[in-house]
């Protein structure tokens, strides 16, 4: 994650898709079928940072 990206997640202040959670699931290759909890959770961290890659680029350029 750069670092605006992580700024926005901390701006956002989610209480479960922190930064530290965000870079601990984005990685996971979990298979539903074995682990469908862990998977399930990763799908949802990696969508939510793909909302937030959308933030960022959206905003590039902008001052705050």
């Amino acid at each position: 994650m750069t670092e605006r990206e992580k700024e926005i997640v901390r701006r956002l202040m989610h209480p479960v898709y922190t930064v530290d959670y965000l870079e601990e699931w984005l990685e996971r290759k979990d298979n539903v079928f074995v682990n469908p909890v862990a998977a399930l959770s990763a799908m949802g961290a990696q969508g939510f940072y793909f909302a937030i890659q959308a933030m960022a680029e959206q905003w590039a350029g902008m001052s705050d």
